[in-house]
């Protein structure tokens, strides 16, 4: 399968309506400072980049993203976008070059997650913040499902049939493309040994579509949101570090 060819399919195109997004942009208008220079790993078309970027008061805002067609749009949003493979090619940037990098669910894609954090930390500053999000396998509707011999939901079987093995909701956490997945303790343990100081670890909710009756799909959302407030249960995590 060809990577660009796939990955060119599923960028983020306009804004996403998922409270990590909303949560994402609380994070940035609270970070100390303002930034010179803003970095968004896997940009999409960068609807979302130019929000972060206002959130955080960045003088400059730049994005990569293997898709071409994503790079295209971004451009014309006024972001400085090149197009790059992230799981295997050098960031086209010099050293400590950034004061702020997010990177919004890319690392669970990626063959490589550690080329990306290492990347990651060269092109920082020092103390400079990054804001990295992943589904978290170890999230409560995973372990339900597991419990009960189903699939856990940011995980596949297949490129071409990800819902297989899935329980009732199927699709609920968008794994198309996973490759890597993480717990809390995984993701903390991984941006450590990559001489980043974990600032935060902050858990999120999901927004859950699915053909499930009203009343039940209102519990389940309740639910969410209740295990969102612990990371280790939540269904998205949030890491803020800091280079070291």
């Amino acid at each position: 399968m060809n990577k660009k060819r796939f990955y060119s399919a599923g960028y983020y195109k306009e804004l996403a309506s998922e409270p990590r997004f909303g949560k994402i942009i609380e994070i940035a208008h609270k970070l100390e400072g303002k930034p010179d220079r803003l970095l968004d790993v896997g940009c999409g078309d960068g609807a979302f980049t130019v929000l972060l970027k206002e959130a955080a008061k960045a003088e400059e805002v730049f994005g990569i993203d293997i898709a071409e067609e994503a790079v295209t749009i971004a451009r014309e949003r006024g972001i400085r976008a090149i197009q790059v493979d992230i799981d295997e090619s050098p960031f086209p940037f010099s050293d400590a070059h950034f004061d702020i990098v997010y990177c919004g669910e890319i690392i669970e894609h990626l063959f490589n997650p550690d080329h990306l954090l290492e990347e990651m930390h060269r092109v920082l500053k020092p103390k400079g913040i990054a804001l990295i999000s992943t589904p978290n396998l170890g999230g409560w509707p995973n372990r339900l499902a597991l419990l009960l011999g189903y699939q856990p939901y940011p995980t596949a079987v297949s490129p071409e049939h990800e819902n297989v093995g899935k329980l009732a909701i199927k699709g609920a956490e968008g794994q198309w493309g996973h490759i890597r997945v993480f717990t809390a303790k995984a993701f903390k343990e991984l941006l450590t040994l990559h001489h980043f100081k974990i600032r935060r670890m902050i858990g999120c909710s999901i927004l859950i579509n699915s053909p499930l009756p009203p009343v039940l799909g209102t519990v389940i959302g309740c639910a969410d949101k209740v295990m969102s407030k612990i990371p280790t249960l939540s269904t998205r995590l949030i890491a803020v570090i800091e280079k070291v």
